[in-house]
């Protein structure tokens, strides 16, 4: 007999890498509904909930009353002309206006006012659904 070398099989065995590549599609699946970019509010809670457009221009006012246009902070005094301008760049998405429900009423106003100023008629405000008794 002849002296034969073995036979040497080099195959990538890529078991293990499918299971990691499934555990991670299932980390991301479960964790992304709590990845919501954006500025943290408490909103109100209301009986009637109604579908909110999937782009909008989002004007946050946060727990301590700083204003958001788009995630961006605002200062008070150039909140009308940001929201001119970013408007003017997008005129036909909607405009919503998030207040926390720690805010005082009166400066959700003054932020409806200051859109209105701007030149825009309708805005939606952003509210929570209520749970249901």
């Amino acid at each position: 007999m002849k002296n034969r070398k073995p036979r040497v099989v080099s195959d990538i065995n890529v078991t293990p890498l499918v299971d990691v590549t499934l555990v991670l599609l299932i980390i991301f699946i479960i964790s992304a509904p709590f990845m919501r970019a954006g500025v943290r509010v408490d909103l109100p809670k209301a009986e009637a909930r109604q579908p909110q457009p999937q782009q909008s221009i989002i004007i946050s006012i946060d727990r301590t009353g700083q204003t958001f246009v788009n995630q961006t902070r605002v200062e008070e005094a150039a909140l009308v002309p940001t929201i001119m301008r970013v408007r003017s760049r997008s005129s036909d998405l909607p405009v919503l206006v998030e207040g926390d429900s720690a805010v005082p009423y009166g400066r959700v106003i003054a932020v409806m006012d200051a859109v209105r100023r701007a030149g825009i008629e309708n805005v939606g405000l952003v509210l929570d659904a209520a749970e249901k008794r």
